[in-house]
């Protein structure tokens, strides 16, 4: 053998002076490779599944030395509900049939203890086609494992904190409505038992009905909003889209507000000056223009909320802007998760869902919805649509 390159320091091209010395260096070289690994345990198996040879690194992993494991099933490995499976057969098997079996498991140490292991089972042919035996290579992903299994534990204790304040959120929520309503309906009852003849003023009537709808109506959104989560949950939110201008539907829903926005000191400035044309879900748009300009009035603090309306570049474009508390950094990449509410519940109502039922339906109608914020100066919702299916 010698070095053709003659360089010391430098990348060398080894040449070798006769094949069978040749084959005998590359065997020294993959041996000294094979028992050099310590954080791989690397064993070959005979065709039955017995084991041949085994590195270093299957001790370490394993526990058991090279004279006390030479010659005894790989099964040993195994749980014992593996093995009751039939588990290692199944791997041997597949192996032969497709060249490779690969699979994480639980396998078990010499002194009892299990660990989480990443296997391969390579099947071993020779150059006439007869299986010979196999490779193994078996990685311990204990750590990775009890990693993951960790994230996973506080995902969920996430989503159950998540829930259960939920769940308290939402029986505030439609607590609020049913209270008004319960108490209005039972002093009706007692002024119509005290009435002479059991006649009501028709003012009183009419002044007492309207609170009745109002909070019947909240409670009604409130149950659409649940029904909508639910429907996106499993896929079954459905489009009907109809051709529509959206300047229109938008100065219908600034109208219909304007009367929460002079209660609160505040003004909604539209600027829509133009026609938009397409084919959108009208009833799941409003809902998108609703839910943002109820957002905006609700942290706005009372000062003007800037609404506007365009057609840029194929999409109907919807900005939302108040000058309100705006949203902490950190909760402004989930304000469009569900039951995500980005300020207290004690100072503001909510169940958390109309931002995130507004993404679905943009995204649903092939769009996207933004949020830009700064604290103390105002948040800025901005929706593109595609004027029809794309």
């Amino acid at each position: 053998m010698e070095d053709t390159n003659g360089c010391p320091g430098r990348a060398r091209r080894i040449a070798y002076s006769g094949q069978s010395e040749s084959k005998q260096d590359t065997a020294d070289q993959l041996r000294l490779l094979i028992e050099s690994v310590t954080d791989h345990a690397i064993l070959t198996l005979d065709v039955d599944g017995y084991v041949a040879s085994w590195n270093p690194g299957a001790e370490r992993i394993k526990g058991y030395r090279a004279d006390e494991i030479l010659g005894q099933h790989f099964s040993r490995f195994y749980p014992p509900e593996a093995v009751a499976r039939n588990r290692p057969r199944h791997g041997l098997d597949v192996a032969t049939r497709e060249g490779r079996f690969e699979e994480d498991g639980w396998r078990v140490r010499k002194d009892g203890s299990r660990f989480w292991a990443n296997v391969v089972i390579t099947a071993l042919y020779d150059e006439t086609g007869q299986l010979r035996g196999f490779g193994k290579v078996t990685r311990d992903f204990t750590a990775r494992y009890q990693a993951q299994e960790q994230r996973e534990m506080e995902r969920l204790r996430e989503a159950l904190r998540i829930r259960d304040d939920f769940l308290s959120v939402a029986s505030h929520e439609l607590r609020t409505p049913l209270t008004p309503l319960q108490l209005k309906l039972t002093a009706m009852r007692r002024a119509v038992d005290s009435a002479p003849g059991g006649m009501l003023p028709s003012e009183r009537v009419e002044r007492d009905l309207d609170v009745a709808v109002r909070q019947v109506r909240k409670l009604v959104e409130l149950v659409d909003d649940l029904l909508d989560v639910s429907r996106i949950s499993v896929g079954q939110l459905t489009l009907e889209r109809v051709p529509a201008d959206l300047t229109a539907l938008l100065r219908e829903v600034v109208a219909r507000y304007q009367p929460q926005a002079n209660q609160l000191g505040s003004t909604v400035e539209l600027d829509a000056p133009a026609p938009v044309q397409g084919e959108w879900d009208t009833r799941r748009v409003e809902q998108v223009m609703t839910n943002l300009l109820s957002n905006a009035l609700k942290y706005g603090g009372g000062k003007p909320i800037h609404v506007s309306l365009r057609e840029e570049g194929g999409m109907a474009r919807l900005n939302v802007r108040d000058e309100g508390i705006g949203i902490a950094p950190e909760a402004l990449p989930h304000v469009f998760d569900r039951f995500m509410r980005a300020v207290s519940g004690r100072n503001y109502s909510g169940l958390g869902l109309g931002l995130f039922i507004a993404h679905q339906v943009v995204s649903a109608h092939g769009g996207d919805i933004q949020v830009s914020s700064v604290p103390e100066k105002g948040t800025t919702f901005s929706v593109r649509l595609p004027l029809g299916p794309t």
